[in-house]
């Protein structure tokens, strides 16, 4: 079947429940398979992030097409025959370029945990028993992408 997650793993994928789910520290050590204390210590680290983690890719993608659409402006507002990016400003397009493919490009494991709520959420209201079978996929298929995250 599948490999156990080591540890490293556990803590990622509780670190992502703690922040993406209204899970109790209770329910999130059963799910993980790790002890409440574990739970309670790790959450510790994790008190900042939750402030953080209310940028969504949605939000940074939007940010960096706004710095993106400034560069554009300041460029095209200069002279006519000046309207070139300086070597700095070409490599700040690149870095920006760059920067957006990632965000765009195969969804995050933090992402998968977020579908995976909302459909969740909708399966439960029709169906709770499915709700918990179907529940149980998601978090054997987050178990897997975990273990390819570096």
């Amino acid at each position: 079947m599948t490999q156990e997650l080591d540890n490293k793993q556990k803590k990622e994928w509780a670190k992502l429940l703690f922040l993406t789910t209204d899970l109790t520290q209770a329910e999130i050590a059963v799910k993980i398979g790790v002890s409440r204390i574990t739970i309670v210590r790790w959450a510790k680290e994790w008190e900042g992030l939750k402030l953080n983690f209310l940028q969504t890719r949605e939000a940074r993608i939007k940010s960096t097409l706004m710095q993106l659409n400034e560069l554009d402006e300041s460029i095209a507002a200069r002279e006519q025959g000046a309207r070139y990016p300086t070597v700095k400003e070409a490599d700040i397009r690149r870095k920006l370029t760059a920067d957006l493919e990632a965000l765009e490009q195969e969804a995050s494991v933090r992402d998968i945990v977020n579908v995976s709520r909302g459909i969740l959420d909708y399966v439960r209201a029709i169906d709770l028993e499915k709700a918990k079978i179907l529940s149980d996929y998601f978090d054997s298929y987050i178990q897997e992408r975990l273990k390819w995250v570096k």
